[in-house]
């Protein structure tokens, strides 16, 4: 059971304590202390003036129990932690010079102190010891004996001229290529010129052979040696829209390939049959090869002829299309070209026009036009 006075004793230790505990504040006013101002603890300790007990009175062993039973709820904290308390907030420098080499500061005192903001100094291995870094030992054995000297890092440019490098000694020399950002064209001699020019669009080569002329005389060779336009790719594309009209015909024995029904499927091939004629002969029409225009009515005239005719007078409307777009160029082409067309073409062109209008009426203003060209050609 525990007595007044030590619960009275126990209660006075309380104050130093919390003095130890508490944290290094910046003092003020309020809380200051003169150094000659007596602590509580003091106060309770310090025997009276009579030399009785009193609150002074040493401390039996209960009262030790009492204390180290209330040492077990309050422990005190260890000196790292009230050490780290006192510290408190870290205080920054007002100005941010740098470091000096050997730890000296301005003034004549010298402070070796550490700023917070100057890092740990490293050590230079190569320059201190003179160490030397290596590879590892099979490495090394491999490629040589000794590394290479170290060489300073170069930009890569794409138009460097090419150098070799060895690596390690005893190692092939490695030779950079140079880079060219030139066409594949110009630099892959490997490959013959007409697979290259293959590769190339119509306008490209159109312009390839303007800007390789020099002077009047380049363009008069060339001139001479123009051939005649090849129609073949033509007819071979113009056949093939053909095609895709008789196999869109239906093919059983038991439906008509002239009817409303079966041209109802094949309308969309007619179409693309008359679109592919008129582009073909408007190339040829403005690049004026007048014998080539000629010879290519004389192809796409039969062509057209084995088309279907169909039942249906509103159905043949695009046969009747492709007559008329052929007996125009043709008219063209004679009046045009006249006499350049040569004697053989246009006594052949005749026999075809008087065959032709069987098919198309109209054609026989290009048999007038080609008889006016003859009977010039007999009055000069």
């Amino acid at each position: 059971m525990t007595t007044p006075l030590q619960t009275r004793m126990a209660l006075a230790e309380i104050p130093d304590r919390l003095e130890a505990l508490r944290m290094a504040n910046t003092p003020t006013n309020a809380n200051r202390r003169t150094p000659d101002e007596p602590t509580p603890a003091a106060i309770v300790n310090t025997p009276n003036a009579n030399g009785g007990g009193g609150l002074g009175m040493r401390l039996d062993n209960e009262a030790n129990v009492v204390q180290g039973q209330d040492f077990v709820f309050s422990p005190l904290p260890s000196p790292d932690e009230l050490v780290i308390r006192q510290r408190g907030r870290r205080r920054f420098t007002t100005t941010f010079s740098p470091d000096k080499p050997n730890g000296g500061s301005s003034g004549s005192g010298g402070s070796s102190m550490r700023s917070p903001f100057q890092r740990t100094p490293t050590k230079n291995l190569q320059l201190t010891s003179g160490m030397i870094l290596r590879s590892s030992p099979r490495k090394r054995l491999t490629m040589g004996s000794t590394p290479p000297e170290p060489t300073p890092i170069e930009t890569y440019s794409p138009i460097k001229i090419a150098t070799t490098k060895q690596l390690w000694p005893g190692t092939p020399i490695v030779k950079k290529l140079k880079m060219d950002d030139r066409p594949v064209g110009q630099t892959n001699t490997d490959v013959a010129l007409p697979s290259l020019l293959q590769g190339l669009s119509h306008q490209q080569l159109i312009e390839l052979i303007v800007n390789n002329i020099n002077n009047t005389g380049d363009e008069e060779r060339l001139r001479r040696q123009l051939p005649t336009p090849d129609i073949s790719a033509l007819e071979q594309e113009l056949q093939y829209a053909k095609r895709l009209i008789f196999k869109s015909l239906p093919t059983s024995r038991l439906c008509k390939k002239t009817d409303a029904a079966a041209y109802s499927k094949a309308a969309m091939h007619l179409n693309e049959f008359k679109r592919t004629l008129q582009v073909q002969a408007k190339r040829l029409h403005d690049a004026t090869h007048w014998d080539a225009l000629v010879d290519y009515v004389s192809m796409a005239w039969q062509c057209v002829a084995t088309t279907p005719n169909w039942e249906s007078h509103a159905h043949n409307a695009v046969r009747r299309q492709c007559f008329k777009l052929l007996a125009c160029s043709c008219y063209a082409a004679i009046k045009h070209g006249g006499m350049r067309l040569g004697q053989t073409r246009l006594e052949s062109l005749e026999r075809n026009l008087r065959e032709w209008s069987k098919d198309y009426e109209d054609v026989l203003s290009c048999v007038n036009a080609l008889q006016r060209t003859l009977s010039s050609r007999t009055s000069i």
